[in-house]
């Protein structure tokens, strides 16, 4: 989970169900848009024997004289779904008793995989989510349903109905008990939570120490993030479970090949150095890979200690088909967001780079209060980005300062050895709201005080400042 994403999804920091990477016999598939479904090398076998198991672990009451609400309320295996309900204020759906519903519910270990916290804080997507398990004005027992190809949801999308090895399916997802009465309808235990197309997706995969011969010898634990943002770009965020390392470099984060263990995806850069207010050990990059693709890519995620020793690898975690992830409520995107640039000027300094680097400053509008702010650097100065990196040891660190000087945030640093040569990170509009702010990039994290490009961000740029 991305600090600077809390605020906007779960405000409690990270989910309280977070396994463990590497070594999982359970995958979390994500089928398109329909459901969560623990899949992995023993597949067949799962899928035929967790119904079965649920089943036998769990006997749910059938009692008509209480409605749906007061079944799942009365059963503590269906107290997380219970919890959601309530959350998400069912008064306008399940809590009208004067209507018959049938619902799809899943039992407490469908929820394993799920930050329940960010869905329960994010009262809209849950109750889109929630709706996706409700079909209103009929009570379809299970020959009921077995008799249709599909249902319609409240949620507005239709459940596809079927069978695997004999056991009915709603989704994709196996029915453990079905027939399950009310005075208001019936309901259906199932093993999976259903996904909706408006649900906004989010994964998060941890990232494990790696002990190694570099002056971060213990590693560090971190998370890795994949956010859904549009059809075919999804936003990845890196957040160090204690902050910055405190070390004077900046550390190189990459998406790596499974197979051939090759640089698949540049992530931007983590700032190593002082951990203050300013500098929370996150970063942010929005990839040119849609969110299913990077939620089943073959491969993991490696934190290095810096560009000149990528040997030493301090954070390392499977990723994707490889891992179990844990799903939670995604980004309230902005509608219509609006992009606005600023251009950052060559500074003459006594660095390496002594005639300094161009860039440009890409400000996206990202949430109600957020924005993706992008460094773009030009290193061989013919006012085109993204061909070819400054071919430095190191990476270069960033920060907005305000109108005195003080450093007022922390950009992601921008990786010597990136093609694309930029960086991004989630930055507070009302940091970019101020007067006489500016940003500066420097040559490296041990000299600071060689600042290569230079740019104003508020309101002395004429721009209105933030996006």
């Amino acid at each position: 989970m991305h600090p600077r994403l809390a605020s906007r999804i779960t405000r409690t920091g990270k989910g309280t169900v977070r396994p463990r990477v590497g070594g999982s016999l359970f995958l979390l598939v994500f089928l398109p848009r329909t459901s969560i479904w623990t899949d992995g090398p023993a597949s067949d076998h799962l899928r035929c024997c967790i119904p079965v198991l649920l089943h036998s672990c769990f006997q749910w009451t059938t009692n008509p004289q209480f409605s749906i609400i007061q079944v799942f309320s009365n059963d503590n295996d269906l107290g997380t779904l219970a919890s959601a309900l309530q959350a998400a204020d069912p008064a306008e759906t399940l809590g009208n008793e004067n209507a018959t519903f049938t619902v799809f519910a899943p039992a407490n270990p469908a929820f394993d995989n799920v930050d329940v916290q960010s869905l329960t804080n994010n009262p809209d997507p849950l109750r889109d989510l929630l709706n996706f398990h409700v079909v209103q004005g009929e009570a379809l027992t299970a020959s009921d349903l077995e008799g249709r190809e599909s249902v319609t949801t409240v949620e507005g999308q239709e459940l596809q109905i079927g069978s695997e090895n004999g056991t009915l399916t709603v989704g994709g997802v196996p029915v453990s008990q079905s027939d399950v009465e009310a005075s208001n309808g019936v309901a259906h235990v199932i093993g999976g939570v259903l996904i909706p197309e408006s649900f906004p997706r989010r994964v998060s995969y941890d990232l494990a120490a790696q002990s190694n011969s570099g002056a971060i010898s213990s590693g560090v634990e971190g998370t890795v993030t994949f956010w859904e943002y549009n059809d075919s770009q999804t936003l990845v965020t890196l957040s160090l479970d204690n902050g910055p390392t405190g070390a004077s470099v900046s550390h190189p984060a990459h998406i790596h090949n499974e197979g051939d263990g090759e640089i698949a995806i540049y992530l931007s850069s983590l700032d190593g150095t002082n951990r203050n207010e300013a500098n929370d050990g996150t970063s942010a990059r929005l990839v040119d890979r849609s969110f299913d693709t990077l939620a089943g890519f073959n491969g993991y995620v490696n934190i290095h200690e810096s560009v000149e020793n990528l040997g030493n690898i301090v954070a390392q975690g499977d990723i994707g088909s490889n891992a179990t992830g844990t799903l939670g409520a995604g980004l309230s995107l902005a509608d219509n967001p609006t992009t606005n640039t600023k251009e950052l000027t060559a500074q003459p300094n006594n660095g390496d780079f002594s005639n300094g680097v161009p860039g440009q400053l890409r400000l996206r509008e990202l949430t109600a209060d957020q924005t993706l702010v992008t460094v773009r650097l030009d290193p061989d100065g013919d006012g085109e980005f993204g061909d070819g990196p400054t071919q430095a040891t190191v990476s270069h660190p960033a920060h907005i300062h305000g109108s005195g000087g003080a450093i007022q945030d922390y950009l992601s640093p921008v990786d010597g050895t990136d093609s694309k040569a930029r960086s991004s990170q989630i930055v507070p509009n009302d940091v970019l709201n101020s007067d006489g702010i500016y940003v500066n990039v420097h040559e490296s994290a041990a000299n600071l005080q060689y600042v290569v490009s230079q740019g104003d961000v508020g309101s002395s740029s004429g721009g209105g400042g933030g996006y």
